[in-house]
């Protein structure tokens, strides 16, 4: 098919018949990894004889099992109608335990009759991050509650950087964010946040978020780049259906 490469299968072919012992040698795999500067938190068989799925602080990738060949793409299980992505179900549960415990830290506008809850890794500079926080309203009617955590794109050397970092030191951070969206926060007299601000960005960077606004969804799945409420709940109303 065609998300499928060509290159994709070859290389499960080739990791398949270099593979050398029966079971992965956890110890190869990890200095082999670490050569090209990759620490695995888990190393655990695949559904194909001779790979291996690798946990990586950043990414979900595949190895054989002395880890002299590896390869860092997607891989798909087609037994059904359509193709499952298995990587993309495995990092949805890393993300998801990624955010537990974040909650307390992030700024909330909530859905009076919620049906859903989105998280979004934002920033205040990002335009298509603005159009989303002018349009809560339209989500939260929609029942779609946005929960945000910061994402200066270039980290410490973003332009807004102490910018969000006020926001998070702000004793009502809600409106505090509304204003910067709306190009009326003043910083004046806040002690900010800057700590919490990288916390936060740095999970992003641990989530493969690359761009704002990054949308990760209750099971989640992320969603990269702006939805309207109207085609975000149609999203989470079939993937709750499905």
């Amino acid at each position: 098919m065609h998300f499928i490469s060509r290159t994709v299968l070859a290389t499960t072919v080739a990791l398949t018949a270099f593979s050398a012992v029966a079971k992965p040698d956890v110890t190869a795999i990890t200095k082999q990894l670490s050569n090209i500067g990759l620490t695995p938190s888990s190393i655990t068989a695949s559904p194909i004889a001779g790979v291996n799925e690798v946990v990586t602080e950043r990414d979900v990738i595949y190895t054989s099992d002395n880890g002299q060949y590896f390869l860092a793409g997607h891989l798909y299980q087609n037994t059904g109608a359509e193709p499952i992505n298995l990587t993309e179900q495995k990092m949805a549960q890393l993300n998801k335990a990624k955010l537990a415990g974040m909650d307390k830290d992030m700024i909330v506008y909530p859905a009076k009759n919620e049906k859903y809850v989105v998280t979004v890794f934002t920033d205040t500079s990002c335009g298509y991050c603005r159009k989303l926080h002018n349009e809560m309203q339209g989500y939260n009617d929609a029942g779609i509650t946005v929960r945000y955590l910061a994402f200066p794109r270039g980290g410490k050397s973003s332009s807004n950087f102490n910018q969000m970092s006020a926001i998070w030191g702000a004793k009502d951070r809600v409106k505090a964010m509304h204003d910067a969206k709306s190009g009326t926060f003043d910083e004046a007299n806040i002690t900010p946040r800057p700590d919490l601000v990288m916390q936060q960005y740095q999970l992003g960077v641990e989530m493969g978020v690359n761009g704002t606004p990054a949308i990760v969804l209750a099971d989640g799945t992320m969603i990269p780049g702006y939805q309207p409420p109207a085609a975000l709940l149609q999203l989470l109303d079939s993937k709750a259906k499905s």
